[in-house]
């Protein structure tokens, strides 16, 4: 497999947002009439993918754009207070270095992505595509494809939920799921994902690994007749 481009998710995958989204979920949920997720439930929440989730405290969906822009407007004021998760500044260094760019592909805004990667000077992220939707991340991969010219072979996609692992099946595209995010690993292994990695050392050597793995080559009919002349003469 050779790599051009690495795309990550945000929430979950680089930054640890975690507690601080629940945070700033539950302090709407009186609001916009919705239920909170208590402390002992977080866990039976991190097993659900993300309809499950809207389900289970009661957000109809037509609530989920405004409230993704509410989030997203609280999460930007608090950005500061955020950490990058360990070894994600060696593998995104780790790509420059392999000549590999890399990307983020996120449900967050633009806005929060760009402060966060200026905050903790992250190298080597190349581009930010925010999609409004929840679950409009194929359309965004398809756009990075055909704006780069780049085959599905040579990308593959990082991300820490159920709906990261659905959304590059659905583009053809290879995806890693990482464990320290959102979803449990139960929750990500039932998906099947093409790997999983439960710590970042785990997921730089999966990158490494699929970086040097030869790439399947066909070749057309002239191309093997050219060959098959030069071997020829070669022998002449």
């Amino acid at each position: 497999m050779n790599l051009r481009i690495i795309l990550f998710d945000f929430d979950g995958t680089i930054a640890d947002t975690f507690s601080e989204t629940v945070e700033i979920f539950n302090r709407f949920a009186a609001k916009y009439r919705y239920n909170r997720i208590e402390e002992h439930e977080i866990e039976k929440a991190r097993h659900m993918n993300a309809w499950q989730l809207l389900n289970f405290v009661k957000i109809p969906k037509r609530k989920v754009p405004f409230l993704l822009r509410k989030g997203r407007s609280m999460l930007y004021r608090n950005l500061d207070r955020i950490a990058v998760f360990e070894g994600i500044h060696e593998i995104l260094s780790w790509a420059e270095e392999h000549q590999i760019i890399c990307g983020v592909v996120t449900s967050n805004s633009k806005k929060n992505v760009e402060r966060f990667v200026s905050v903790h000077q992250l190298p080597n992220i190349h581009f930010v595509r925010s999609s409004s939707r929840l679950m409009g991340k194929p359309r965004e991969f398809h756009r990075i494809l055909k704006k780069r010219r780049i085959a599905k072979d040579e990308v593959i996609y990082i991300g820490d939920e159920s709906r990261d692992v659905d959304a590059a099946r659905e583009s053809g595209i290879k995806v890693i799921s990482v464990t320290w995010g959102y979803n449990s690993r139960e929750a990500l292994k039932a998906h099947r994902p093409d790997f999983i990695a439960d710590h970042p050392e785990d997921l730089q050597r999966i990158v490494a690994d699929l970086h040097q793995a030869p790439r399947q080559v066909s070749h057309s009919k002239a191309e093997l007749h050219e060959k098959s002349t030069a071997d020829k003469s070669a022998t002449r």
